[in-house]
């Protein structure tokens, strides 16, 4: 026990090799030995369950893929693309599968999804991508450390695919607690300040969902034009991974439509704040408009206006304009407009 982290750590803190970020050889158990480019290019075809862990941006991996792998001309291009959407295709014996998974590097934001690029084959799978992503080493974690992973490369493949998964969840269920801070802000928060944080959140959405749609499109694809060497088990597994990922894209449709909920209720309290605002500024006006005439009519300054000479005109004046505002909010509340 006291040992784990050490390894785990050791795992994930493997050398790359020249392109090669990790080669692992299965033992068929849920085990398996770390191996370099020298084993991985010696061993034979079909010897062991063998995982090359590749990245594109490495001169020796991409002559690898090109010269030496045995990988159809036309899925090189595509493990090889800078830009790529998730997708799955069945060439001859093997399978073509890009999915993405959740971007954790430092200063990333996770709705920005990195892609894994994988060939599959029955003794063989061959994975690649441009951007660190940390479900490959978890999952060579479960190999190398507690020797209860993958047995077989269908297997490794399953399970590269529902750790995806499982990581994508997490993310998901984040945006869902976000939004509900959120929503019991409403009444609390200032609406400008709370306005910019849910379209934040909608917009992490719908970025997080424009990866998943067709993630999940590709994984059903299995279900139609698997290869044989996946089994009933696998294609079940590969199944419910699928379904998981159509409940991650409707709660994010649920919660995109929460959002957009939440700002029509937030503009709608802005303008009512508004209207109220305008509202008691028209009330204010309409008071003082005709205290205003009249004390711009008395302020004229032509003669033959009255009281001048007089020591309590002032006086009488103000009454007179004390009277008729008192008239006035009286004649505004009979009309229920205050």
């Amino acid at each position: 026990m006291t040992d784990a982290p050490a390894m785990q750590s050791r795992v994930h803190s493997i050398e790359p090799e020249d392109g090669l970020l990790f080669g692992c050889m299965l033992d068929g158990n849920g085990g398996g030995r770390l191996c370099t480019w020298a084993e991985a290019e010696a061993t034979a075809a079909g010897a062991a369950p063998l995982w090359l862990h590749l990245d594109n941006a490495s001169d020796r991996a991409q002559s690898w893929l090109h010269e030496k792998s045995g990988i159809p001309a036309p899925v090189v291009g595509a493990l090889l693309a800078k830009e790529s959407r998730p997708r799955s295709l069945r060439i001859d014996d093997g399978l073509l599968v890009i999915l993405r998974g959740i971007n954790l590097n430092e200063g990333a934001e996770p709705e920005d999804m990195v892609a894994l690029r994988m060939w599959v084959e029955p003794h063989r799978i061959v994975t690649v991508r441009y951007e660190r992503l940390m479900t490959p080493r978890d999952v060579l974690s479960d190999i190398i450390d507690g020797a209860h992973g993958a047995q077989t490369a269908p297997d490794l493949f399953v399970a590269l695919a529902e750790r995806l998964s499982l990581k994508i969840n997490d993310v998901v269920i984040g945006l869902e607690d976000r939004l509900d801070a959120l929503e019991a802000q409403v009444d609390t928060e200032q609406p400008t300040k709370l306005r910019s944080k849910i379209a934040e959140s909608r917009q992490d959405t719908v970025a997080l969902r424009r990866y998943l749609s067709p993630q999940r499109e590709a994984l059903a694809n299995l279900q139609y034009d698997a290869p044989d060497w996946l089994d009933s088990s696998q294609r079940m597994s590969l199944r419910e991974t699928a379904d998981r990922t159509l409940r991650h894209l409707e709660d994010l449709d649920a919660a995109r439509d929460r959002a957009i909920v939440v700002l029509d209720e937030l503009a709608n309290k802005m303008a009512e704040s508004m209207n109220r605002t305008m509202y008691a500024l028209s009330i204010v006006a309409a008071i003082f408009l005709p205290l205003s005439f009249l004390t711009g009519l008395l302020g004229i300054n032509v003669g033959g206006m009255p009281g001048v000479d007089s020591n309590v005109a002032f006086w009488i004046t103000c009454v007179i304009m004390t009277i008729l505002m008192v008239t006035e909010i009286y004649l505004l509340k009979r009309l229920k407009w205050i």
